[in-house]
């Protein structure tokens, strides 16, 4: 995970800070504090921490610092069911066991695939904010000017960062160089795939020059990888709708289709969410449609209709 110091004379801006480790000695902090000395300044002169997004490795280590540093934490207000979801994983896992038998996973299997949602070890403390974000805030750091830019989809929460003078984005996970983010879904979302495409829009109308992104190495032309990502997504809605389009399936049937059955388990997992938000985003555009079978298992069919254009407004 890659954290940015924004830093002036009159103090330092931390964008993320990585994950809570409990198996290292410190949980990690020793490291966060070496990296930040290595920029020549130090840990003790950070006066706002911002957090893109409130997963663990951006976030985990967020109650350390400003434990130590006594600074500003700020997040979009749209973290606080994140922080919620970690307070109560008991309660997480059970919506995620009847969302998943739901959607066809066998009952082998379910509790392999909720193993994962308590990541409380990981996280030092639930710190809420000491500002809450909305999104078009601007502030100074770094002798910049950056306007914080709400990029909900791979996180309903998320904010990129951007200097519009010499087009910088700091992207988080909403835009990366070499892979694509996870789109999830859970039980109550709306349409996450396309809120994220709707922030691959804004970027691509940025048209960053260069990109620092949450994980990997920094990268030129932001409009083009943006661009580049829609169409990945773009695909995949095509693929799904070619795998219903003669055969009703459950999202269970699809996932193995489009992702293969021999993932592991967190890879399930997360190939089981990504599913699920494609889905979503075919039933409510109008191209697949939902219902329930004999066995109770909810099952998706090929809705006739003509395919989306780009006048249409979706990617």
């Amino acid at each position: 995970m890659n954290a940015y110091l924004l830093h002036d004379e009159e103090g330092s801006f931390l964008v993320d800070c990585g994950m809570w480790d409990p198996n290292a000695d410190d949980g990690g902090f020793g490291e966060l504090k070496a990296a930040v000395a290595e920029t020549g300044h130090s840990l003790e002169d950070i006066k706002v921490l911002i957090i893109t997004h409130a997963h663990i490795d951006h976030f985990g280590m967020a109650g350390r610092v400003v434990e130590e540093v006594g600074c500003e934490l700020w997040m979009h207000q749209g973290a606080r069911d994140q922080l919620a979801m970690y307070g109560d994983p008991d309660t997480v896992s059970e919506e995620m066991r009847a969302m998943l038998a739901d959607h066809g996973a066998s009952s082998d299997e379910i509790g392999e695939l909720t193993a994962f949602e308590d990541w409380r070890p990981f996280v030092h403390s639930l710190s809420g904010a000491t500002r809450w974000l909305k999104g078009d805030e601007t502030f100074d750091a770094g002798g910049r000017t950056w306007a914080v830019t709400h990029t909900p989809g791979h996180d309903v929460a998320h904010i990129c960062l951007w200097s519009a003078e010499d087009r910088i984005l700091i992207s988080g996970d909403t835009l990366l160089g070499s892979v694509t983010p996870h789109i999830d879904f859970r039980r109550g979302d709306d349409n996450p795939l396309g809120a994220y495409l709707a922030s691959l829009a804004t970027i691509e109308a940025l048209e960053p020059a260069l990109v620092l992104p949450g994980h990997g190495r920094p990268f030129e032309e932001g409009a083009e990888r943006a661009r580049v990502t829609a169409r990945h997504h773009d695909r995949r809605l095509g693929a799904i709708v070619q795998v219903v389009r003669h055969e009703p399936h459950t999202a269970s049937e699809i996932t193995d289709e489009i992702f293969g059955d021999t993932l592991l388990n967190f890879q399930r997992r997360l190939a089981f969410g990504e599913a699920l938000a494609h889905l979503a985003y075919l039933r409510l555009n109008g191209e697949v449609e939902r219902f329930e079978s004999e066995d109770e298992d909810k099952r998706f069919q090929y809705r006739k209709k003509s395919r989306r254009t780009k006048d249409d407004g979706d990617r």
